[in-house]
C-alpha cells in the first residue's frame, strides 16, 4: 500500500503541474485574444478624448449608423431611437466601453466579459463592416471590411467556443479539484 500511495501522491503532483500549466497557457491566451478589443478601445478613448479627432471618428461613423438606423426600423416598424435614445457619440462610447470592460473581464476569466464581447461584436460587425454594400468589389476598402468581418465572425465564433467549453472547466472547480474535467465530468456537462 505504500508504493500505491506514494504513486498516487506523484500522480497528483504531476496533475496539478499539468492543471498549473494548463491555467497559465489560458490566462496568456485570453490576455491575447482581449488585446484585440482593449487596444481598440483604448484607441477609441484617445481619439473621442482629443475634440477635432473624435468629430472626425463621428462624421466617419455617422452615415453607417444612419443606414443601420433606417434599416432597423424599415424591418422593425418603428425607428431605433424608442429602444435607444442615444446620440452617435453615445452609441459610440457605450460600445467603446462594453469593448473595453468587457476584454478586462474576459482576461479575468469572466462569462460576462465573454458575453459583452459576443454583444459587442454582433452588434457593431454588420454595422460597421458591411463590405457588401460597397460597390467596386476590387476595392482596397471593399477587401479591408470584408477582411474586418471575417475576422470580427472568427472572433465572435471563438468566443462562442469558450463559452461552450467553459462548464467543463468550471465543473472540475466547482467539485474540488483543479484544472480539466476528467472524461466523467465531461460527460455530465454534454
Amino acid at each position: 500500500t505504500d508504493a500505491r500511495s506514494s504513486l498516487r501522491g506523484a500522480r497528483r503532483g504531476k496533475d496539478s503541474g499539468v492543471a498549473a500549466t494548463m491555467g497559465a497557457t489560458a490566462f496568456v491566451g485570453r490576455c491575447m485574444f482581449a488585446f484585440v478589443f482593449l487596444a481598440s478601445a483604448v484607441n477609441k478613448l484617445q481619439t473621442l478624448s482629443d475634440p477635432i479627432a473624435g468629430a472626425a471618428t463621428l462624421a466617419s461613423i455617422a452615415p453607417r449608423l444612419a443606414a443601420a438606423r433606417a434599416l432597423f426600423a424599415s424591418k422593425i416598424g418603428f425607428p431605433l431611437y424608442l429602444v435607444l435614445p442615444f446620440t452617435d457619440g453615445q452609441l459610440l462610447l457605450l460600445g467603446t466601453l462594453t469593448e473595453g470592460v468587457g476584454a478586462v473581464l474576459f482576461v479575468a476569466d469572466s462569462s460576462l466579459g465573454a458575453k459583452m464581447l459576443m454583444l459587442f461584436t454582433l452588434v457593431v460587425t454588420p454595422v460597421m463592416h458591411a463590405f457588401w454594400l460597397i460597390p467596386d468589389k476590387h476595392s482596397a476598402g471593399y477587401q479591408v471590411e470584408m477582411i474586418m468581418f471575417y475576422k470580427n465572425v472568427a472572433m465572435f465564433g471563438a468566443l462562442l467556443f469558450w463559452h461552450a467549453t467553459r462548464p467543463v472547466v468550471v465543473g472540475s472547480r466547482r467539485d474540488g479539484t483543479r484544472g480539466i474535467a476528467s472524461a466523467a465530468d465531461r460527460v455530465k456537462w454534454e
